[in-house]
């Protein structure tokens, strides 16, 4: 598979998995009070991590074959996810939609990174 294609497809998992923890997380706010701001990072990170060694659990072959593909993974696809999670977010602000803390780009980088390290690392010297 092309370096791209291998970019993309990893960004389209990280995404959609994203979606699905922001769709829980709007569930969620409405029925508790606000969180605050590190302990919601502390948990985007660690949801992020878990769910990225869980992918690495069912699919322990890399998605992205080559050793620097990999690196540039860690610094392209965060970054990436967090911006469209934060025009989404953009997008909810301008319906009225109510935000969760997912629906910027911080705490979307946050969580993207955490999983992309958590399916790099086991695999970083392979």
């Amino acid at each position: 598979m092309s370096f791209l294609a291998e970019l993309l497809f990893e960004f389209v998992i990280q995404f959609v998995l994203e979606i699905l923890v922001e769709i829980g997380a709007h569930t969620v706010k409405r029925d508790r009070g606000p969180i605050h701001p590190a302990l919601a990072a502390a948990g985007c990170i660690f949801l992020g991590g878990l769910l990225g060694w869980v992918s690495y659990l069912i699919f322990p072959q890399h998605l992205i074959s080559h050793p620097y593909a990999r690196i540039a993974n860690l610094a392209i696809t965060p970054i990436a996810v967090g911006l469209a999670l934060g025009a989404l977010g953009a997008w909810r602000a301008k319906r009225g939609t109510e935000l969760v803390r997912l629906d910027k780009f911080a705490y979307g980088y946050a969580f993207a990174l955490a999983f992309a390290l958590a399916r790099f690392w086991p695999g970083a010297a392979s």
